[in-house]
């Protein structure tokens, strides 16, 4: 395994870095990834002298390795206990960054009871700290904004009740009566009493 590491070392030193087609000519191809030149009159498909090497099967690295980190152990994602419990000896943990605080918490510390690499997070002890404290400033915080909720309720209340006191009874008023409205020319209402006059 390790000459296997060593070779594909060597080998990724020597290999080209493979850049898409005219990316000298036009900012936006620089920008982005490989692409395999199609083009009928393309230099670089044919492979002429002089042009930038294209993607081949042999500058590829080892099967075994594919996939494989620096160390040549593998990641593997976890997402509860069960996960890293049932990890190889090539094996690394990976917790994703979906997971919740509470969560990736609970599992750090068993990480660290298994003594088990976590790729992602290479000092756990100051991670769990990290996490802890953060949970500590947001119970304090809730604690005040408690403490100053029950603060104000409790003085907004003899407040309420004096003005409740002096309230007065309000005296109905008398209400005025309903005028007719005139009624409008071309209604049958109107047209009756036109006829009737």
């Amino acid at each position: 395994m390790k000459e296997l590491l060593n070779y594909k070392i060597m080998k990724k030193k020597k290999n080209p870095k493979f850049m898409r087609q005219e990316f000298n000519k036009r900012i936006r191809l620089s920008r982005s990834s490989w692409r395999k030149p199609k083009g009928v009159d393309s230099k670089m498909r044919e492979q002429r002298g002089g042009h930038r090497p294209i993607v081949k099967i042999g500058y590829g690295t080892p099967r075994i390795l594919r996939g494989r980190l620096s160390d040549g152990s593998i990641e593997k994602r976890i997402y509860n206990k069960d996960d890293l419990n049932s990890l190889n000896k090539d094996e690394i943990a990976l917790i994703p960054r979906t997971i919740g605080n509470k969560l990736r918490l609970v599992l750090l510390k068993e990480a660290q009871k298994l003594k088990i690499k976590v790729s992602n997070f290479k000092n756990i002890e100051n991670k769990i700290k990290e996490i802890e404290d953060e949970y500590k400033l947001r119970k304090e915080k809730r604690t005040n904004l408690k403490s100053k909720k029950n603060s104000k309720l409790k003085e907004s209340k003899p407040k309420a009740e004096k003005k409740e006191k002096p309230k007065a009874e309000k005296k109905e008023k008398p209400k005025a009566e309903k005028k007719e409205k005139p009624k409008k020319e071309g209604t049958k209402e109107w047209i009756l009493n036109y006829k009737k006059n």
